[in-house]
């Protein structure tokens, strides 16, 4: 798998390889002497604690933690925050992933086209006709979600979609921190190249190479060590981190004005792909430099 579908599974468009190395912690400002996904937040304007949570949008069934207490969490909740407000409606998403104009394929050369329409028999199972009809007026990066779904297989689960369940039959307000049109805009701001390597990067990966780096991902996601998740993304390189910024950093300093917010009024139960809450410019660090007191709780 190469790292552009880290995206998918980390970090943004919630729906839809790495070995970890060893994580240099001591480089931080704010050392992690443990590491967890589940993490409670106290502040110094509110004595009542909100919690704090790494999820993976799309894993599969076996590497999915979820003990049954962690519902008392969100259930006591006021708030249930996620980087989007629930799950999009599949109709209304669709209008952000279909191009205003042109085709597709006027992202691709011709060796590019031939090697996706190969791709499409060999790995998607879809014959070229319907390849092209069903991609030609949508924008590259439906080529990357599905592959992604294609590579996680059947038995799927959803930590956002489980959340989202629990605050609608408790009545909980769902605040999300960001739009499908600012998670889209990620994309949409990439250069026409950019987006064309970016699926062509999807597709060179051989489906066996990304099983392996699929499992090992999820590994490193199960054995809840946050700052490895981090360090991944830059010891795999490619165009991922090289736009680092954009893709974590950038929304990470966005999302601290609006989840101090929250925490200093209210009781929040908050879930944003774990890939953002490692690393020295990562969400639990950024809220410890707010003065923000952050521990560990191990699932």
């Amino acid at each position: 798998m190469k790292n552009i579908q880290l995206i998918v599974l980390l970090f943004a468009i919630q729906g839809a390889q790495l070995v970890a190395q060893e994580t240099k912690i001591n480089v931080y400002e704010y050392p992690m002497e443990e590491s967890a996904l589940l993490w409670e937040v106290k502040g110094p304007k509110n004595e009542s604690h909100s919690y704090l949570f790494g999820t993976m949008h799309m894993i599969q069934e076996e590497f999915y933690i979820y003990p049954d207490w962690m519902d008392t969490l969100v259930t006591r909740a006021d708030v249930l925050v996620m980087e989007l407000a629930g799950l999009p409606n599949p109709l209304k998403a669709l209008k952000y992933i279909m191009l205003p104009e042109g085709s597709v394929w006027d992202y691709f050369n011709e060796i590019q086209e031939d090697s996706l329409i190969v791709w499409a028999k060999q790995t998607a199972g879809m014959k070229e006709k319907a390849f092209r009809s069903t991609f030609s007026k949508m924008k590259p990066f439906a080529i990357v979600q599905l592959s992604a779904l294609k590579m996680m297989g059947d038995n799927i689960k959803s930590y956002e979609q489980e959340f989202q369940t629990l605050a609608e039959s408790n009545k909980i307000e769902l605040y999300g921190l960001e739009t499908i049109a600012d998670q889209m805009k990620l994309f949409d701001d990439m250069t026409m190249e950019e987006q064309a390597e970016m699926v062509m990067e999807t597709i060179r990966e051989n489906e066996e190479d990304a099983a392996k780096m699929l499992n090992q991902l999820q590994r490193t996601f199960h054995s809840q060590e946050i700052d490895s998740l981090h360090m991944l993304v830059q010891d795999e390189g490619g165009m991922i981190a090289a736009k680092e910024n954009v893709f974590l950093n950038d929304r990470n300093y966005k999302w601290i004005p609006k989840i101090k917010e929250i925490i200093d009024q209210k009781t929040a139960f908050i879930a944003v792909g774990a890939g953002h809450l490692g690393g020295p410019e990562g969400v639990i660090r950024l809220l410890q430099k707010e003065g923000y007191t952050l521990t560990p709780v191990k699932l």
